[in-house]
């Protein structure tokens, strides 16, 4: 728990106290206008503190006194007056300081005059301050000394005043404070400016990594195109194509080769020889020769093929080799059919597409 420092009476002998008169001023202005005016009352150079307060009578009251040099700045707001620590009076008193006595006159709870002396004053010098009271001395004699009623806290309407220099809120740490506070700041401020160009530099290579990537793309897409294009034109001649393949298929079947070779008819006598009987060819007698097929007629078209062989009269064994094309891939529903001169062989097939 914070405890409020004690406060340090000034003693009255200390004091000095001081009526002036001043133009209406506030604050700032008011507390400087004192200053001048009390500066006179202190030696040239010397450290100078004040109390003042404006009173119901226009004047203003001010007590000052000298501060000791080893006082600080700090130190002096707890430093106040000793008459300002004390319940206030009414009229005439004389109050023990010490050795010394104080002559005081207040009015209205305010104080209009007072007067110090190291010692018990004489009648006469009670007179004279009755005087400048303007009171009668007659009518008020010098009283015994009395001590006075401690309050421990400054009256209301006090200000506080001095001459003293303004602290330098550099000094000690916060100097030091305040200069690591700047190279914080600079050292962020560097520290993002580096980020920031580097982050940059990093940008401007990707973007340049990504416009070569482009370029190659498009690059890629134009030969893509360029080939696209080579190709549609290629399959636009696929028909033309699978029907030479369609002829490399069914010559390859065998269909288009010639038949085995027959004995001739003039060498079947020799089968009316007797059983057990080796005989032999007659001399002179010839084998016959078959005659290979021809392709007559070729017409494709919606996946069905239909072929015309001429073949020699009286080879009916081209029916069975024109079977052969049932084995090829893609062949199927193949119909052979003989016309009525045993002369031409009609296939019809259908022909899956390539």
């Amino acid at each position: 728990m914070l405890t409020r420092p004690s406060l340090v009476p000034i003693e009255r002998s200390e004091l000095r106290h001081v009526t002036l008169k001043l133009p209406p001023l506030k604050g700032r202005a008011l507390q400087s206008a004192m200053r001048l005016q009390l500066l006179p009352y202190v030696p040239a150079g010397s450290r100078l503190a004040f109390a003042y307060r404006e009173q119901s009578d226009g004047q203003l009251q001010a007590w000052l006194w000298q501060p000791a040099s080893d006082v600080q700045a700090r130190d002096l707001r707890q430093h106040w007056p000793q008459p300002l620590l004390e319940q206030p009076g009414q009229g005439l008193r004389l109050l023990a300081r010490g050795a010394g006595s104080e002559a005081q006159y207040w009015v209205d709870g305010e104080l209009r005059l007072t007067r110090w002396w190291p010692a018990v004053p004489s009648e006469s010098d009670w007179a004279l301050f009755v005087r400048a009271a303007g009171l009668q001395p007659d009518d008020h004699p010098r009283p015994q000394r009395s001590s006075p009623v401690q309050i421990g806290t400054p009256a209301r309407g006090w200000l506080r005043g001095d001459n003293l220099p303004t602290p330098d809120p550099w000094a000690g740490w916060r100097w030091q404070a305040a200069l690591l506070l700047v190279g914080g700041l600079v050292a962020v401020g560097i520290g993002v400016h580096l980020q920031t160009v580097h982050q940059l530099r990093e940008d401007q290579a990707l973007l340049a990594r990504l416009r070569s990537e482009r370029e190659q793309a498009l690059g890629q897409r134009s030969r893509y195109l360029a080939l696209r294009e080579d190709f549609d034109a290629l399959r636009a001649l696929a028909p033309r194509s699978s029907q030479l393949e369609l002829l490399d298929k069914v010559v390859a079947s065998g269909i288009l080769a010639a038949p085995p070779g027959l004995p001739a008819p003039a060498a079947s006598a020799a089968t009316n020889a007797a059983p057990g009987t080796i005989t032999a060819a007659p001399a002179g007698a010839t084998t016959a020769v078959p005659s290979a097929p021809s392709l007559a007629e070729w017409d494709y078209r919606n996946g069905q093929l239909k072929l015309a062989l001429d073949i020699p009269e009286g080879q009916l064994v081209m029916l069975d080799i024109t079977r052969r094309i049932e084995k090829l891939q893609g062949f199927s529903e193949v119909r052979i059919g003989l016309d009525s001169s045993n002369t031409s062989l009609i296939l019809n097939m259908r022909v899956a597409a390539p």
